[in-house]
């Protein structure tokens, strides 16, 4: 179970790299094209197309709180004997990344 999840990983993280290197590409081959036909790129809207917002807190927020409920999970497994003991590391996985998306949704809204 523990190789599948990793290779379900590797190819998650693949497939992200992947996309952003392609669109990253695209953009720089539009922009080679534009300056190629004489344009003033600071003068088109088109350039302010290139700038990238990330939610770099919502996503640090999220990665936090499941990593927090994997890790609660981890230490409370030894103490439950029984078989039923494996569902804890998923129910605090979802649990505490439900917690982080209400949390990062609630940070993120704009102050008024």
């Amino acid at each position: 179970m523990e190789t599948s999840f990793v290779i379900l990983l590797m190819f998650f993280l693949t497939g992200i790299f992947l996309t952003w290197f392609f669109i990253h590409k695209a953009r720089e081959k539009e922009r080679l094209l534009l300056i190629e036909k004489g344009v003033d790129l600071s003068k088109l809207p088109i350039s302010e197309k290139f700038k990238i917002n990330f939610p770099w807190l919502k996503i640090g927020i999220i990665v936090t709180s499941i990593s927090t409920g994997v890790l609660l999970g981890a230490i409370l497994m030894p103490f439950y004997g029984n078989p039923k003991a494996d569902l804890f590391m998923p129910i605090l996985m979802f649990l505490f990344g439900g917690i982080g998306f209400i949390l990062a949704s609630i940070l993120d809204k704009p102050k008024e």
